[in-house]
């Protein structure tokens, strides 16, 4: 190993673990700055609530620790989830080199939203005037008036960060053994003390930056799509637009805590010997 390059990964070694603000903070200077010292080898300790999961609410979307209340069956469930990175979801995928990596879940730690300007149902901006803005049932870039199933959208903006962990069924993995992409758990119980129960649940993540020679290593891009149809949900649409900041790490563990109390983690302990 040339010596900078070992000089630097003794420098991360030495580092402070990394918090929620801290990993932001240096994905963006790196970011900002190509020639910023590597980031590989630096440990994180990221701690995200679960947030309830019917609440059609971008943000919460990408939550990974999410919970819900089954009525029906009186059972709380709960999940920790990752997603996917892919063409279809991140605008520089081919540019980051990631088509050469193995499949990336993502895991997002820090997710900024702000109200957009709002659209028509197919996503195009639309101009809102004031009735003395111009000539009565005109706007100067629509013209005549909508017919009368014309449908307002919200629109969303949004900034996030997040990790880039490989998984790849039965092959290579940067989860902690025995976990998977999607982990749901049942208790069953009443609404009330289910409701209790998951107000202090946090999702806890520990590991490392990677590197696996993607360039550059905080890779940035684009997402544009829509979260609800009303026809298939019954929600106003909302579109959405999405800059998202990935690293590549390893998790090398997962905890679903309450307070001080692991309830769930990843890899599993062993159990003691008879």
């Amino acid at each position: 190993m040339p010596g900078y390059l070992l000089a630097f990964a003794l420098l991360a070694a030495d580092a402070p673990t990394l918090d929620q603000d801290g990993l932001r903070q240096v994905m963006v200077e790196a970011a900002a700055n190509p020639a910023t010292p590597t980031l590989a080898g630096r440990r994180f300790r990221l701690v995200t609530p679960f947030v309830e999961e019917k609440p059609r609410k971008y943000a919460i979307f990408k939550q990974s620790g999410r919970w819900l209340y089954d009525k029906h069956t009186g059972t709380l469930v709960t999940s920790v989830g990752f997603g996917e990175i892919t063409e279809r979801n991140f605008g520089s995928f081919r540019d980051s080199g990631l088509q050469v990596l193995p499949p990336l879940q993502s895991f997002f730690f820090d997710v900024e939203t702000h109200k957009g300007p709002p659209m028509d149902a197919e996503g195009r901006p639309v101009a809102l005037l004031s009735p003395t803005s111009g000539p009565a049932g005109m706007t100067p870039t629509r013209g005549p008036p909508p017919s009368s199933n014309y449908q307002l959208a919200d629109s969303t903006n949004t900034v996030s960060f997040g990790l880039a962990v490989p998984y790849e069924e039965n092959g290579l993995s940067a989860l902690p053994s025995g976990m998977t992409p999607l982990e749901v758990s049942h208790a069953r119980g009443r609404r009330d003390h289910a409701r209790r129960l998951a107000a202090d649940l946090t999702l806890v993540v520990e590991g490392e930056i990677t590197d696996l020679g993607q360039k550059p290593q905080v890779f940035c891009g684009g997402y544009r799509g829509a979260l609800t149809f009303k026809e298939l949900t019954g929600y106003t649409p909302n579109w959405i637009k999405d800059r998202q900041c990935f690293v590549t790490a390893r998790i090398d563990r997962v905890r679903v805590m309450r307070g001080e109390a692991v309830l769930s983690v990843w890899p599993k302990e062993a159990k003691p010997a008879d």
